[in-house]
């Protein structure tokens, strides 16, 4: 009976966290987000997605922040690519990006390392990295990309987002006075975990904004949750009704591939 009775006890304290956490405090000395993120850039004129053309693209558009992703090359160096073989982008090559140098990453399909990125003063100042983990356990990458980011003293530059719970808690050990963002989708994948949908972890691992799936996120969803406290940012909304709307919602950022202004009146 006592063992059913704490049972029940934990049940109900883990669904009062669920349902009632709040994000932690924006640090003082951080980036603020802009109203629009570029997409991996800005890549409709013709760059290709994640490359430093389309990072100097989405300057020249106006863009004063824009998203990327990141991985480890075979030599642990973080690149920026989003997914983990070149067969969509590296001319139909089955090779993964891990098992790859940077320098045949560059060859095969124009990666740019992230420290080029973090070095450039082409692109916007502002840059949400989007870590590409699955680990549970190996903090590699993590460690590699804060390495750079405290580096080159960039730590009011950057944000930092993932759908992987435990890289942004690693993350909070790392650099703690930079944002963390928990990715989440209601997509229909094997991959894409319940407790990853729901977002069970996010109470316990210090995030300070989530960054929603907008296909199932409507925005009084987006209303509710600035009500609890927890900023939200969208993606990848690319109608301009759509981002004026979640904008108006509360929303603090959209990331677009294609919408590179808003109504300033916002």
């Amino acid at each position: 009976m006592t063992a059913l009775i704490l049972t029940f006890f934990l049940l109900g304290f883990l669904l009062y966290r669920h349902w009632t956490w709040k994000a932690v405090p924006w640090p003082e000395t951080a980036l603020r987000p802009s109203s629009l993120q570029a997409h991996r850039g800005y890549w409709q004129a013709g760059a290709q997605e994640n490359t430093l053309s389309a990072f100097e693209a989405a300057k020249s558009q106006g863009f004063e922040m824009f998203e990327l992703d990141v991985r480890l090359s075979a030599e642990a160096i973080p690149v920026v690519f989003h997914d983990a073989d070149l067969r969509r982008l590296g001319k139909q090559r089955t090779d993964r990006v891990s098992d790859s140098t940077v320098e045949q990453l560059k060859a095969w399909a124009q990666v740019c390392t992230l420290e080029e990125v973090l070095t450039s003063s082409q692109v916007p100042r502002f840059i949400n990295i989007e870590l590409k983990s699955n680990s549970v356990w190996q903090g590699s990458l993590e460690e590699a990309v804060a390495a750079l980011v405290r580096k080159h003293g960039c730590e009011s530059r950057v944000l930092f987002s993932s759908f992987n719970p435990l890289a942004l808690w690693r993350m909070k050990r790392l650099l703690p006075t930079v944002p963390r963002a928990l990715l989440a989708t209601g997509e229909d994948d094997p991959e894409n975990k319940i407790y990853l949908r729901q977002m069970w972890l996010a109470p316990y691992i210090g995030v300070h904004a989530l960054h929603l799936d907008h296909n199932y996120v409507k925005p009084d969803a987006v209303t509710r949750w600035k009500k609890r406290q927890v900023p939200v940012a969208l993606w990848t909304v690319n109608d301009p009704d759509e981002v004026r709307k979640y904008l108006q919602a509360g929303a603090i950022s959209v990331i677009s591939d294609s919408v590179v202004s808003v109504d300033s009146s916002l």
